[in-house]
């Protein structure tokens, strides 16, 4: 499937077919990286790894949800 290439600041951007972006699940905004290979350019989405080891998560998660009142009272 063919995506065009058109001028956007210093650099090129390419247009991707909706076919691909729907069966791939790419949304505007999404972060990809593009790879040269042999055969050309592999443009493929970049997978974001959580910052918080799952421990951490589930603490915070608790926290949160235990503090939420006095969260929300200080957010005013």
């Amino acid at each position: 499937m063919a995506g065009k290439l058109f001028k956007s600041g210093s650099g090129l951007a390419l247009i991707i077919p909706r076919e691909l972006a729907e069966r791939y699940h790419l949304q505007p905004g999404d972060l990809v990286e593009t790879i040269a290979t042999e055969k050309g350019l592999l443009v493929q989405p970049v997978e974001l790894v959580p910052r918080l080891s799952k421990e951490w998560q589930e603490s915070l998660d608790w926290v949160i949800e235990k503090y939420r009142p006095a969260l929300e009272k200080l957010g005013e």
